[in-house]
């Protein structure tokens, strides 16, 4: 698809569009320059009159209008000013692509798949890139950065006889070289997983080409040992087979039932992936009261939960105010015990996040952000996958708080909902 022909009156629109797609995985500045590219374009098109009259009836983008129209009341009583006006400048996404989307140039179904493969080709090339500089770390015996001392000494404990090599390309370490966090990494590769599986492929090239990505995928997502995504894969997995045995189309299936055994195979053969999302969290008390004081991954997500619902049961209706949620939480932390003091631990959960700051409202309308395409697009079951990854990675991590997570919902919101619109 030559998209930059000139015979297209639409190439520089979708050229921007495409550059915000392949550069999610990037540095956010990156982000930035391709968002005001593509505001650039939008208001070089003029006729703001038909703009508006499109944001009128496009009704998916009111709840995104209206949580920044929430976010900016929460300044008027937030704690911590500094991070409330950080927190507008990341989540001004939540109110730019919406509107450019939806008032902008109609976007066909052909160029939204062509945007959907470009995504997983990019986030194919940052995977060898992270091999690539793992290698390089792991020649030059650079310091390994995964876990903390007793954590390290645990994971010892479980494998004595581990190679030193693993350190440098398992979770952390192996997203280390380009910047990003293997959390989102992970959620990227799923969603990345579920575009291969969805697609429809006419050639025999397309499809050992695919299936070759979608090989190196999957060996990669247990090296980055991401809890959540795990499930989430699982998950959107299952979703995708009963879909397709509905649909009656059980060769499709199978490779993708193939694909999450192998995946639990490679997840026990890790060492760093097995002790992470199975041995750490079954060895673990769950327990968060004031005698703990041998934290570790899994027990600090219940001591965040516990002083973000101690914040949301005093603020439940208005919050704490946009970006306040440190400031609301480090009072627990610093009177919980001594080994909790000085603590600076977002919620590490989105809804209670955005619970604790923007209050009832907020928490409502953002979940009105992320069901909004449900009836329209239930029939999409890469839409439906794509809401069932990042509903489940907010259940712990604060996806919302880091621009690669805001980026990544409300670009690919935002694509589907203006796409369902183009075949209107």
């Amino acid at each position: 698809m030559n998209f930059l022909a000139k015979e297209n009156p639409d190439r520089w629109h979708q050229l921007a569009w495409w550059l915000c797609v392949i550069t999610l995985p990037l540095p956010p500045v990156v982000i930035n320059i391709n968002l005001i590219l593509l505001t650039i374009l939008w208001l070089a098109d003029g006729n703001f009159r038909m703009k508006w009259q499109r944001l009128k009836e496009a009704k998916w983008t009111w709840p995104f209008l209206i949580y920044y129209l929430i976010l900016l009341i929460g300044m008027l009583h937030t704690t911590d000013v500094n991070r409330g006006f950080a927190m507008l400048d990341k989540k001004i996404i939540f109110l730019a692509f919406p509107v450019l989307f939806a008032t902008g140039r109609v976007m066909n179904t052909e160029f939204f798949g062509f945007l959907k493969r470009s995504f997983v080709y990019a986030c194919s090339v940052v995977v060898l890139v992270c091999l690539v500089l793992a290698s390089r770390s792991f020649f030059y015996g650079r310091p390994i950065e995964n876990f903390d001392i007793r954590t390290n000494d645990q994971f010892a404990s479980f494998h004595p006889d581990a190679s030193s090599a693993w350190p440098y390309f398992s979770y952390i370490e192996l997203a280390h070289g380009v910047g990003i966090h293997p959390g989102y990494l992970s959620m990227y590769l799923v969603f990345c997983l579920i575009i291969l599986f969805s697609e429809d492929y006419q050639t025999r090239t397309d499809r050992i080409i695919h299936g070759a990505i979608a090989f190196l995928i999957v060996c990669t997502l247990p090296l980055l040992a991401s809890r959540t995504a795990t499930l989430a894969f699982i998950c959107s997995a299952v979703y995708i087979v009963v879909k397709k045995i509905q649909e009656r189309q059980f060769k499709i299936y199978i490779p993708i039932v193939f694909a999450v055994v192998f995946f639990g195979l490679l997840l026990w053969l890790t060492p760093i992936a097995r002790f992470r999302v199975i041995e750490e969290p079954l060895n673990t008390k769950y327990k968060a009261d004031t005698t703990v004081t041998n934290w570790n991954s899994v027990s600090y997500r219940l001591l965040e939960w516990q002083a973000s619902w101690s914040v949301i049961k005093a603020n439940w209706f208005a919050g704490v105010g946009t970006g306040g949620n440190s400031k609301a939480v480090a009072h627990f932390y610093e009177h919980y015990n001594k080994t909790t003091a000085g603590l600076d631990l977002n919620a590490h959960n989105e809804y209670m996040q955005i619970w604790t700051e923007s209050g009832l409202p907020g928490i409502f309308t953002f979940l009105l952000c992320l069901t909004v395409g449900l009836f329209p697009l239930r029939s999409d079951p890469s839409y439906i996958s794509f809401i069932i990854i990042f509903s489940l990675m907010c259940l712990t991590e604060s996806m919302g708080e880091l621009q690669k997570g805001i980026a990544f919902f409300c670009l690919f919101q935002a694509l589907f909902l203006s796409t369902e619109r183009g075949k209107s």
